[in-house]
């Protein structure tokens, strides 16, 4: 009886317990199913469900989505905030193509802005200087710009499969983030660290991408005291200091420098503020290190359990070293390197760079494959669920990257680099960075997993 009590109770005050999450009485479509957790706070699994070694990130999602009738849509409350979820590219479009108009970007964490900088792409909300932003960060991601930063990738790529073959075990995962961060301060910032300084820096991203899930770093004031402040206010710094060598010395060809002399080619006198160049060189180093690095530890796990398809890629790096030569271009890994190509894909698709995008706000209420997105509520996409939609994929297939060689198999449910205004812009320097350090390990390293127990592959 009591707890029918409190259930009667709970209803009747659940526009107090539940704020913002009424439907739009204006609309006749029905909200989202999905539980909204606890009053007030919203659904504890949020925090406690976010995904472990043996499930991966983003359980709580997959969980509440085996909760609901129709998997590709469904709310939930984090934070105190309604939040609908939406995957499977139909619906995914449905509501991101109203980017600017109907939805906006909005972080339900303040603390996120003065972490990753408000001055991001990730974060502007205004559409045209979103545009604007885009036209000069994207002069850094140019088809040229990636060719002229490829000698630099292969450099580190290659120093980074010298230090494994001294060692006859390696935990692949922190070889791939070693890898990853060095071209975070060799290309992306353009840095020349001694030997010392390499594991200061190491140690300062890990510390300021570790604020994510920080409590304190999220929730508490005094930010800049914790290790993820800290290790902002050191990359911060190196990076203004970068910016005041390159406005002394001129272009060096990193991609900060692209970004600095940068100039809007609707008006040549308007170039980025200092602001934004270090906010989106942040934005490229969280994107261009903790994603890349986790989806090549994927993949060296994928191709250490299907011995065929490493095969068939070290063939395919043979024929083409038979072909060029030892030189690795832009050019030949688009055009001359399909299976390579292959496996880059097949991996994001088993797990995708990031699970879900940015949550945006609802300006306006939407519908969505029925279903009624209130003005207020948060609306995010999901790439993993989106993946699992595919109507060509079977679970039990596995890692395929044959897949993805003929438009018959080719999955068409698939956006690791996100979609809409706020595609991924670094997906171009992404792809080659992932694809370097594959078809040098390819040509020069033969492998076994070893210490499998589960939770830990060496």
């Amino acid at each position: 009886l009591v707890l029918a009590a409190a259930a009667v109770a709970i209803y009747k005050n659940r526009h107090r317990l539940y704020l913002g999450s009424d439907p739009d009485p204006n609309f006749s479509e029905p909200l989202p199913e999905g539980s909204l957790g606890c009053p007030l706070l919203g659904n504890l699994g949020f925090f406690t469900k976010n995904g472990t070694p043996e499930t991966g990130p983003g359980e709580f999602f997959r969980l509440q989505a085996k909760t609901v009738d129709n998997a590709s849509i469904f709310k939930y409350m984090a934070l105190g905030k309604p939040v609908a979820m939406v995957s499977g590219m139909k619906n995914v479009k449905s509501a991101f193509n109203t980017e600017f108009k109907k939805i906006r970007t909005g972080s339900l964490i303040k603390n996120f802005y003065r972490l990753f900088g408000k001055q991001s792409l990730l974060f502007i909300s205004d559409a045209d200087r979103h545009q604007y932003l885009r036209r000069l960060v994207g002069q850094s991601m140019t088809p040229e710009a990636i060719s002229n930063a490829m000698p630099a990738l292969v450099n580190v790529a290659t120093d980074q499969i010298e230090l494994l073959s001294e060692h006859p075990i390696t935990v692949m995962e922190s070889a791939l983030t070693n890898y990853t961060l060095d071209v975070a301060w060799r290309q992306i910032l353009g840095l020349d660290l001694k030997e010392d300084e390499i594991v200061t820096f190491y140690d300062a991203v890990d510390n300021w991408i570790g604020g994510i899930t920080n409590v304190r770093t999220l929730f508490l004031p005094g930010m800049e005291n914790t290790k993820a402040g800290k290790g902002l206010i050191y990359l911060k710094s190196k990076i203004e200091r970068r910016i005041d060598e390159l406005l002394a010395n001129g272009p060096d060809g990193s991609t900060m420098s692209y970004m600095v002399y940068a100039k809007d080619e609707e008006d040549a006198t308007k170039s980025m503020t200092r602001e934004e160049i270090i906010d989106n060189a942040l934005l490229l180093i969280l994107a261009g290190s903790e994603t890349a690095a986790s989806t090549l530890t994927v993949a060296m796990l994928a191709l250490g359990l299907n011995k065929d398809a490493f095969q068939k890629l070290k063939d395919e790096q043979r024929q083409l070293i038979s072909e060029h030569g030892e030189e690795l271009t832009r050019s030949m890994l688009d055009k001359d390197c399909p299976y390579l190509d292959a496996v880059v894909k097949e991996t994001m698709r088993i797990k995708p760079l990031a699970g879900t995008g940015a949550v945006r706000i609802a300006e306006e209420t939407i519908v969505v494959d029925g279903k009624q997105i209130p003005k207020g509520y948060g609306v995010a996409f999901n790439i993993f669920l989106t993946h699992a939609s595919d109507p060509v994929v079977k679970e039990e297939d596995g890692f395929k990257p044959e897949r993805w060689l003929s438009d018959e198999t080719k999955p068409t449910e698939y956006m690791p680099f996100g979609y809409g205004a706020r595609f991924c812009l670094g997906y171009n320097l992404a792809m080659a960075e992932m694809k370097v350090f594959l078809a040098l390990f390819a040509r020069r390293v033969d492998y076994d997993l070893v210490n499998m127990t589960p939770d830990h592959v060496t």
